[in-house]
């Protein structure tokens, strides 16, 4: 479990950075998108339910938000995403196409609702519109590109030493 926290984490901090380095606010890799889809595919529901709310948590603080914004947002695009795996079998490039398209769709409409709902903030609720292209893009893009990466990682990682018996 510790080791999606570590994929989450760089993921943010990639995201700051990129954000920062190109100042480009609305083409900006939306990486916490991609690792909480990618757990709901890979992770069981509680386990995954944990890690996608600290990630949460964590965004808040990077974005400066208020705490629970982004773990909302989190918590629900992993349901989405598991209830989705689990359903439909979402293999190979044109299935990591699929999830990250709808995963951006999802994403922005959930943030969007929760700002506004919750928030009462029509700011970014507002601005949705002018986010919608460039953010979608940018995750179905991103997705095929590291859903694979995390899948060698987590396979590195949670390979069990083998003892030997003698």
């Amino acid at each position: 479990m510790i080791l999606p926290l570590i994929f989450g984490l760089a993921a943010l901090c990639a995201e700051v950075f990129l954000r920062e380095a190109f100042a480009a606010d609305a083409w900006a890799p939306d990486l916490l998108t991609v690792v909480v889809i990618w757990l709901g595919v890979q992770r069981s529901l509680v386990s995954g339910a944990v890690v996608a709310a600290a990630l949460g948590i964590l965004a808040d603080g990077f974005a400066g938000s208020p705490l629970g914004v982004h773990m909302l947002h989190a918590l629900l695009l992993f349901y989405a995403s598991a209830i989705l795996a689990d359903q439909v079998r979402l293999q190979g490039l044109a299935g990591h196409v699929l999830m990250g398209l709808g995963g951006g769709f999802v994403g922005l409409f959930l943030l969007a609702l929760i700002s506004r709902v919750i928030l009462g903030d029509t700011g970014l609720a507002a601005r949705i519109g002018d986010l919608l292209v460039p953010r979608v893009a940018v995750v179905t893009l991103a997705t095929p590109l590291i859903f694979p990466v995390l899948d060698k990682l987590d396979s590195l990682f949670s390979r069990r030493a083998e003892t030997d018996l003698v």
